[in-house]
Formats: C-alpha cells, structure tokens, sequence
C-alpha cells in the first residue's frame, strides 16, 4: 500500500493525499483531504490484502460506508434476503411497490373501516337523501338486489369476478347497465368513505358494460294526432292542454304532470307565454337544462288558447298516464312515450338541425339519436305541425270505447 502527499490548493492544509493499491481489477485510487485518514485507510486495505480478502479490498470507504447504512436498515433480516424480496415485490407490482404496499397497509392493518353491503347501501341513500337528492327513488331498487346476492359479505371483499356473475343476471342490456351505474356510484361512495382502500382501482370498475339492445322508437302520425287532439277537446278538455303540450313541445309527462313521489310540482300556466309563443318549462328533469325555454308552434297556441281554467297547473296529478288509459280504451294505438318520439322526430324533419332540437327538448344530441329521433319526412314534419283546431262546435263527442277511425 502506498500514500502519495501531493499539493492541492483546494484544501484547508494545501496538501491531498491518496492511497493507491492493486487489484485483480486494476489499480485503485482514494483522495483523503486528511493524513491521519489516509493512513488508517491504508492500514485496512492492507490488513484485508494480508488475509486474502482481494474483493474487499477494492471496496472504497463510500462503499463500506453504504454497506453498513443497508444492514442498518434491514436490521434482524439478512441484507441478501432483504434485496430478494424487494426485487419480487418490483416486479410483482410493476415498479409501483410503495402504492401497493399503502394500499395493503389500509386493506390490512386496521386503518380501514369494514362494512357489510347492506349496511353500505342503507347509509349511502341515507346520504343522497340528507344532501337533498333522490336517494331512495334513484339507488333503492336498483341496490336491492345486490343486498340479496351479498347478504353477509363485506364490500371491500368482493372481487370482479364476483360482481360480473351478479350483473349476468340480467339479459336485458339497458336494465344491467342500469344496475351497475347504481352499484358504481355505491362503491365510488365506500371509496371516498374509507370503506374501500383509496388510491386502487375499484373491483367494480373491472366488470364490462353489456351492449345495450336497439329500443324501439314509438311514434304516431299526424293524422293520428290531429283525431287525439279533437278527442280530447270534444270528450275530456281537462287533458287537452297536457296533450298539446306532449305532442308539440316535447315536454317531459313528468315535466306535465309530476313526478310519481311528487304529483305538486306540474307544469303551470303562468310559466306559458302564449302571446309570445313560448314557455319555460316549470320542473324541468333533473340535469337537463332547467328553466328550458320551449317555442311553440300557431297550431300549438291556438289549441292552448282552447283550453279553460288557463290559471295554475296546466292539468291534473298525473294527466299523461290517464291520457294514455283512456285513449286506449278509446282504440287509439299509442306507443310508449310516443308523444315526445313524435315532436321531435317531426321537428328534426322540418328544421334538419339536431343541435337545436336537442336544445329544445332538453337533451342531448346522442341521447335523441339513440333513444328518441325515427327518421321522417319533410312534409310529414311540416303537417304535424300545421294541425290547426277546426271551429268550435263542429266536434262530435266520441263515446268511449269506439273506435277513433270508425
């Protein structure tokens, strides 16, 4: 072993100085700004030189300084085993150990807080209710049979596979997606309220969405609207006005007359401008546009202005539903929702602008194509809308149960 002293400005004394020995590797180098530490440097390396140890020899201090930090750190667990461990835990996770190793800390360790999936479904539409939506409307029904198909089962337990043979249930693809969207918006709540660990992909979130069958698109024709409309006017004038509404304005039955848990909250008169020929819709649904302003066309306004008692609710609780019964009775074929399909498929016809239809209706341009739009004619557009009342009195009252093209 050899100690060069040689001059180095840099230093406090103005000297460096360095050991230097030989290894199986080539010769070795160390800088010391201090004598005394070069020396006893240079002691050890020759001390482990001496005795054969040549490997640890071309250890640096840097290297043993290092070496005796790692053992520190893995204490009683031998620095080898401790090295292999954490190379599996690498790959096993991708190179995301610590995230994997929290998310088990809270699953494991009693950070998290367990509940069964009945107790969860019962305090989150506890919550949508408290926070002044619809809980139990919205979540109840839909949840219920995921309680029965969990009955003792915590919600952090259950897996993917677990929750996609619960979902196959249903054949029906818009009622199983329906399902999940409710069982999502449960496990996102469970997440968010430390039930589930936070940071990890929910198990949920892993199912597949089903393909949604094509639903059939219900519409009627002009003719046909212009019999229902003289029916009303002539048998049951206290439907009249839900009926125009429903057929020119596309307006919601719930928007009409009152959602099932709260028949109150109707369309009014007041909210109708028939002067200028428009309304804002007075319960618009929810996350749809509120306060949509709807134009209406002459004839819709001249059937309106028909109509008796045009003060408060337009109609009576739930007016669409008895519509629907008594034209039925009365052998008009009514599809279901088949109002709403009608004006605005009439009403795309006539105008050819999508964007601005959906605007009108308070929808998206997706969900009428989807769900509302059957393709139509100009002309047939252009008649629906032109279906003007005749004179008054030269309507024949209909008995009910006749046929309305007898």
């Amino acid at each position: 072993m050899k100690v060069y002293r040689n001059t180095e400005p840099c230093t406090a004394s103005g000297w460096i100085f360095v050991v230097a020995w030989n290894t199986p590797t080539g010769r070795k180098r160390e800088k010391f700004a201090n004598e005394e530490d070069a020396l006893r440097e240079a002691r050890r390396k020759a001390s482990e030189l001496s005795v054969g140890l040549v490997e640890a020899g071309s250890m640096t201090r840097g290297d043993r300084d290092e070496l005796r930090a790692a053992r520190a750190l893995t204490g009683d667990i031998p620095l080898l085993a401790a090295l292999r461990e954490w190379q599996k835990i690498h790959a096993l996770t991708q190179g995301h150990a610590m995230l994997a190793a929290e998310a088990w800390s809270q699953r494991n360790v009693g950070k998290l807080k367990r509940i069964k999936v009945s107790a969860a479904v019962d305090l989150f539409i506890k919550g949508k209710e408290k926070a002044g939506k619809q809980g139990e409307l919205t979540y109840r029904a839909k949840l219920k049979p995921l309680t029965a198909f969990f009955p003792d089962t915590y919600i952090d337990a259950i897996t993917a596979d677990q929750l996609s043979a619960y979902f196959e249930q249903w054949q029906n693809g818009v009622t199983r997606n329906d399902c999940r969207k409710r069982a999502v918006a449960l496990w996102r709540w469970a997440q968010k309220s430390g039930y589930i660990p936070r940071g990890i992909q929910l198990e949920i979130e892993n199912t597949e969405r089903a393909d949604e069958e094509d639903t059939e698109i219900g519409t009627i024709t002009p003719t046909d609207y212009a019999k229902l409309l003289e029916f009303f006017r002539a048998n049951h004038p206290q439907h009249l006005a839900a009926v125009v509404l429903a057929g020119f304005g596309a307006i919601r039955a719930d928007e009409i007359h009152g959602k099932r848990h709260d028949r109150t909250k109707r369309q009014t008169w007041e909210d109708i401008d028939l002067s200028q020929k428009h309304l804002n819709v007075t319960v618009a649904k929810k996350n749809t546009p509120s306060w949509r302003l709807v134009n209406l066309c002459d004839a819709a306004v001249e059937w309106l202005l028909l109509c008796p008692d045009r003060k408060g609710p337009v109609c009576e609780e739930a007016a669409m539903e008895k519509v629907r019964g008594l034209a039925i009775a009365a052998d008009f074929n009514l599809p279901e929702n088949c109002f709403r399909h009608s004006a605005i498929s009439y009403r795309i016809a006539v105008t050819g602008d999508k964007q601005a239809t959906a605007t009108w209706a308070g929808n998206s341009v997706k969900e009428i194509d989807k769900r509302y739009r059957r393709p139509m004619t100009k002309a047939a557009g252009e008649a629906w809308f032109a279906i003007h009342p005749d004179a008054a009195g030269e309507l024949i009252p209909m008995e009910q149960g006749k046929a309305a093209n007898a």
